[in-house]
């Protein structure tokens, strides 16, 4: 006689599972009853319908399985239809969650292309229209500074340190550079004696400069510079600071900054 629906209080695979069970059959005499193999039958009793191509064969083993241990199939394939139901909503969700998990990825590789286009633009930038930037040739020149006696007796020099006067060049002065541009900037945070020539040699600076003091002017590159005490003038050729730390021995200096 078979069994009505009230006296199934499991899922379909928990009743079968009990039902085999109370008949004393095993697995294997299960499946070779129902002609099927042994994975299948612990996949109907664990309700794990993911092992089948398609719920459909679900059910007609479920609906064999009942018959063989005489129950009534009707309320277990009710039952087994709406755990493949549950499942298949399951499955849906997860692929909704994944396609946005998916999605997200391409949102973020278009922000690194973006990202890196623009460093390729900076970089173009910097390479081609930051010429101001880029750190000029520094060369510190063997011939140091004349001492102070021999200084008195150079017109171009000694007159100028002991009285103080400056040699400049006015920087409104139109005049065409016959080598490269050079546009020099010198701060000076104490009183200091420096001297600027051009490319040409011709004395630019020449003198005592005063503490707060700053020359702002454009001559033919490369330029030659004197100090008596660098490390109290900050230089800067084309926009870029000229470093003297690392390539000067003293602080009395003799460099030539720029390129021919």
């Amino acid at each position: 006689m078979s069994l009505t629906k009230q006296l199934y209080p499991g899922p379909p695979g928990s009743v079968l599972h009990d039902a085999r069970i109370s008949a004393g059959k095993s697995v294997l005499e299960t499946a070779e009853a129902l002609n099927l193999l042994n994975s299948y039958v612990e996949a109907i009793e664990q309700n794990d319908y993911s092992r089948f191509n398609s719920p459909l064969f679900a059910r007609g083993y479920i609906k064999s399985y009942a018959r063989y241990m005489g129950l009534d199939e009707a309320p277990l394939l009710n039952d087994c239809d709406r755990i493949c139901r549950r499942e298949e909503q399951t499955s849906q969700q997860r692929h909704i969650q994944v396609q946005g998990k998916v999605q997200a990825p391409g949102h973020a590789g278009l922000i690194l292309a973006l990202f890196a286009a623009f460093l390729v633009w900076a970089l173009a930038c910097w390479v081609f229209d930051g010429s101001k930037s880029k750190a000029p040739s520094v060369v510190v020149l063997e011939q140091q500074l004349p001492s102070l006696p021999m200084l008195k007796m150079a017109p171009s020099l000694g007159e100028t340190l002991l009285s103080g006067d400056l040699v400049k060049t006015p920087t409104d002065e139109p005049s065409e550079l016959d080598g490269k541009p050079a546009e020099l900037k010198f701060m000076i945070s104490e009183d200091v004696w420096l001297e600027v020539r051009d490319a040409h040699n011709n004395v630019r600076v020449s003198g005592v400069q005063q503490k707060g003091e700053t020359l702002h002017f454009k001559v033919p590159g490369p330029v030659t510079v004197s100090a008596a005490y660098w490390p109290v003038v900050a230089m800067y050729y084309n926009g870029a600071l000229v470093e003297l730390k690392e390539l000067a021995n003293s602080n009395v200096v003799r460099v030539q900054v720029g390129e021919l």
